[in-house]
């Protein structure tokens, strides 16, 4: 039986499980390519005093920690294992180390795929941002992010949703040129894991 890789992801309430975005990503990889692994659950003020002293270098844009982060199993290489942080760094690590099933990360459909995705974000982020502080996280959490992330004038309710519908209907667009239901057609891939992610959680954060 192949050696269990540890998943760094965001706590939140009992009896939630994974419900971030970007952890989300690696745990959908991890899934796909039937890879063994347990969950190493962290609060958010937790994350970098927790990942700091492990030596991983830190991000070289945005915080300097974050998950979701991998140890994988010792190898000759790495006899104490290695640890990658960045959901994209962790998908072409896998991608590398265990090769099949295939995310085709190099499909040139992808990039577009990623910046629709990432507008989608921008414009529901009054929709789900207090939705996820008041029903997912912890008090430890929920008071981090109110202190660091501050989502007043965002807009929300109708205003959001009519500012997302080009990007969800440039979405639709992309999965159906293909025929669907992945951006490659019938060929499953690392992007379409973030739409499901998007289309999924955006609709309704809760604990389930």
């Amino acid at each position: 039986m192949a050696q269990e890789i540890t998943l760094f992801d965001l706590a939140s309430k009992p009896p939630c499980k994974s419900w971030s975005f970007n952890p989300w990503k690696t745990r959908l990889v991890l899934n796909y390519k039937s890879l063994p692994y347990k969950t190493y659950w962290l609060e958010f003020p937790d994350i970098a005093p927790h990942l700091q002293p492990l030596g991983i270098p830190p991000n070289t844009q945005g915080k300097p920690y974050t998950v979701p982060t991998i140890h994988l199993p010792p190898s000759p290489s790495y006899p104490d294992g290695e640890y990658i942080m960045d959901s994209k760094a962790i998908a072409i690590a896998l991608e590398a180390k265990y090769p099949e099933p295939h995310l085709h990360l190099d499909a040139p459909e992808l990039g577009r795929a990623e910046e629709l995705w990432m507008q989608l974000l921008r414009s529901l982020v009054g929709v789900f941002g207090p939705r996820v502080n008041s029903t997912l996280l912890n008090d430890r959490s929920r008071e981090y992010l109110e202190a660091n992330i501050h989502l007043e004038g965002k807009p929300d309710g109708d205003e959001a949703w009519a500012s997302a519908k080009p990007m969800l209907e440039d979405i639709g667009a992309l999965l159906k040129e293909k025929g669907g239901p992945y951006i490659l057609g019938e060929t499953g891939e690392f992007q379409s894991h973030d739409l499901l992610i998007s289309s999924t959680w955006t609709r309704k954060p809760q604990c389930q």
